[in-house]
């Protein structure tokens, strides 16, 4: 497993496709950490841009 560093802020996250399941990513433990283990995480597009958060 790798070990990601304290101060790191920029993490690149592979995404794999699976005919039947979508696509698929593996998300790093220290943004899990910061959205604070949760049990959904909502995507808004706005614009070009993303918005990420998360709830239980």
């Amino acid at each position: 497993m790798t070990r990601w560093k304290k101060d790191e802020t920029v993490f690149d996250v592979n995404v794999n496709y699976h005919e039947k399941r979508g696509y698929q990513i593996y998300l790093p433990r220290p943004v899990i950490e910061v959205l604070g283990d949760p049990d959904v995480i909502d995507f808004v597009i706005k614009g070009k841009k993303v918005e990420v958060s998360a709830h239980k």
